[in-house]
């Protein structure tokens, strides 16, 4: 049970003296904020129970001279956080309620002739006062893994797809900022082997109200094996130098897998100036985090520095917050593809964009707090 939700917990009984059919279970709400009620219904009158007892986090309740239905137990109970045991002592049913969340105390009254309620009492959290000091902290980051699914995206010259490659690092990175920034969600715009279309996985860093979006991606050339190796770092511009273009065309190419690609139509150069435009708020932070990554990879893995260009990825259109997109490898490259594939690399590369983060989130605090 979540602090602050109305719950309603059933539980029915049958009385041994009585041989009539069990009642059907009725739905009770409780709209006190910080109680929840479990109720117990028989199919007679319960004339006599016990006070509730609380052993740690358990609260028993007795009733003499009461069997338990066999289907008594709602689905609900589970729903809310609470398993119900039970056992027939003599003539008297036990029932144990154990809690999953913490309660202060619990009691146990009439709810009408055929009902018991027992009201469980919470202590109301306090909820912090959002200041200016953290309304800004980065709590949700999101992180992109390109392709997925039937894109694939590029193919190293050692045969691995660069959607393997992106999903195995995006975890990595989740993996680490839960144990270096445990104050912050990530979200993953996907955790398995799935196609998102581009202008999906900004939609989802936006619902999620993302501090940070990062797609992250390999590089490849049109010819294998080849010499150009390295990690670079786009953000959302039109693309000044055709390397730049280039690799744009190839990343936006996954619209061919889009049911509709009617979307992108108009995202010729002019659009796109108008879309980074939109996002002029946060083009500092993001060239901020664009040379954070270059400078953390380049010094933490053995991908040589390529710099920070600007070209118009689609899938960076259209995100509310500072953004950019990693090209962490050539797959094209002999000796990048075999170290992006390899579980060391990936590990060293995700462990740098971790720290590229950690490094730029200590920027961005200072902008917001000065």
């Amino acid at each position: 049970m979540r602090h602050g939700i109305m719950t309603c917990i059933m539980v029915a009984l049958c009385a041994t003296s009585m041989q009539a059919h069990t009642l059907t279970i009725d739905t009770i709400s409780v709209s006190a904020k910080d109680v929840f009620t479990v109720r117990i219904s028989a199919n007679a009158s319960i004339p006599a129970y016990q006070r509730a007892e609380i052993v740690g986090n358990t609260i028993v309740v007795r009733i003499p001279n009461a069997i338990m239905d066999a289907n008594a137990i709602h689905p609900s109970c589970g729903e809310h956080d609470v398993r119900v045991k039970h056992e027939r002592i003599r003539t008297t049913l036990v029932i144990r309620f154990v809690i999953s969340v913490p309660f202060d105390s619990a009691s146990v009254r009439r709810d009408g002739a055929h009902a018991l309620a027992v009201y469980v009492f919470r202590t109301p959290t306090p909820q912090p006062t959002k200041s200016a000091d953290t309304k800004w902290m980065l709590d949700v980051i999101v992180i992109d893994a390109g392709h997925g699914g039937v894109d694939g995206g590029a193919v190293g010259v050692n045969g691995i797809s660069e959607k393997t490659v992106t999903l195995a690092i995006a975890k990595k990175v989740k993996s680490l900022i839960a144990q270096t920034m445990p104050e912050t969600r990530v979200v993953l715009t996907r955790e398995t082997d799935t196609f998102v279309e581009l202008f999906k996985r900004t939609q989802i860093a936006n619902e999620a109200k993302g501090k940070l979006f990062v797609s992250i991606h390999c590089n490849s050339m049109p010819t294998k094996p080849h010499p150009a190796h390295g990690c670079e770092t786009y953000i959302l511009r039109p693309g000044r130098n055709a390397d730049a273009a280039r690799v744009a065309a190839r990343e936006n190419s996954s619209i061919q897998f889009e049911r509709s690609t009617k979307r992108y139509d108009a995202l010729d150069e002019e659009q796109l100036i108008v879309a980074s435009m939109a996002q002029r708020t946060f083009v500092r932070f993001s060239e901020e985090l664009a040379r954070a990554v270059q400078k953390e990879v380049h010094s933490g893995t053995k991908l040589v520095d390529r710099g920070v260009s600007q070209a118009g990825f689609y899938v960076l259109v259209g995100a509310s917050m500072p953004n950019i997109l990693f090209e962490t490898a050539f797959l094209s490259n002999t000796n990048d593809a075999a170290y992006i594939c390899s579980t060391k690399g990936q590990q060293e590369t995700a462990e740098a964009i971790v720290k590229a983060i950690a490094a730029y989130g200590q920027i961005y605090q200072r902008s917001a707090t000065h």
